[in-house]
């Protein structure tokens, strides 16, 4: 999915509210906005949202020093998820559904996010598109799956979700997560003594984006990208990444959270999404 006229504007304001976040200097937010402002200009409308964000955020942590903005409120994010998690006992289509509300935890789009108020409601809401049926049609049959994490605490629900799968069908299950931190975006750093060590095989994909971008990905989730029987891909950051960009079949899952995605998904901000494309 390329960049519309929109992502110019949101880019820099994340990395202006990030300047703020950080407490930058005067002198230091400068040369962040100025050095955004570059970067934006290099680009017409024909990259990725996540490939723009890759760069401004290696800048600002360049300029700041500070390797891992979000460490602190991704660690947070998983404990409190985790807190909740004990309680949730979930069918497969209840546990899809938990998923995609887990995707409200998102810094870049919205540091407001509440994830009680979401799991309280995400059962009684009709999703936009709704292929979970078809995801556990695909998942009985599967030997293999990929499944594409997302941000730092909506982890804990994928774990919920992959458990359900491998009562289905016990294949093998790749979780992939990013290379290096940016945003909130789960590593596999993040991922430390937590249950998906056991429920599926980590891959660091060695992507730096905010989304699977595949000409920064290892050759190794790559070969296991395009050979896997399933792709599951949560999260706008790799919609934005692999939708009309790659050529096999993914289920799409996430929250719509900004107008340029609701256009290319036909959707509205705020609508729920498990998409089989």
């Amino acid at each position: 999915m390329k960049i519309a006229k929109e992502c110019y504007y949101c880019i820099y304001t994340q990395a202006y509210n990030l300047t703020n976040k950080l407490k930058l200097s005067n002198e230091d937010s400068a040369k962040v906005l100025q050095g955004v402002a570059k970067i934006l200009s290099e680009y017409y409308l024909d990259a990725t949202p996540p490939l723009i964000a890759a760069r401004v955020y290696d800048l600002i942590s360049k300029v700041s020093g500070i390797d891992d903005p979000f460490k602190y409120e991704k660690l947070f994010s998983i404990k409190e998820a985790l807190k909740l998690k004990d309680n949730l006992k979930l069918d497969f289509f209840k546990a899809c559904k938990l998923a995609v509300a887990g995707n409200v935890i998102d810094l870049g789009v919205n540091s407001n996010f509440k994830v009680e108020e979401e799991l309280e409601k995400i059962f009684s809401i009709d999703f936009k598109f709704d292929d979970s049926y078809k995801l556990y049609e695909e998942v009985k049959r599967a030997k293999s799956i990929v499944y594409l994490a997302d941000n730092a605490g909506e982890n804990i629900f994928d774990e919920i979700l992959i458990k359900e799968m491998k009562k289905i069908n016990n294949g093998k299950i790749f979780y992939f997560v990013r290379g290096k931190p940016v945003i909130n975006d789960v590593t596999k750093d993040d991922l430390i003594g937590l249950e998906i060590e056991k429920l599926a095989t980590i891959i660091d994909t060695k992507v730096p984006t905010p989304g699977y971008q595949l000409e920064f990905a290892s050759e190794e989730s790559k070969e296991i990208f395009y050979n896997a029987d399933l792709v599951v891909s949560k999260g706008m950051g790799n919609f934005e990444c692999l939708f009309k960009e790659v050529k096999r079949e993914i289920f799409y899952m996430f929250k719509v959270k900004c107008e340029v995605v609701a256009r290319e998904v036909k959707a509205k901000v705020g609508d729920y999404i498990i998409l089989k494309d």
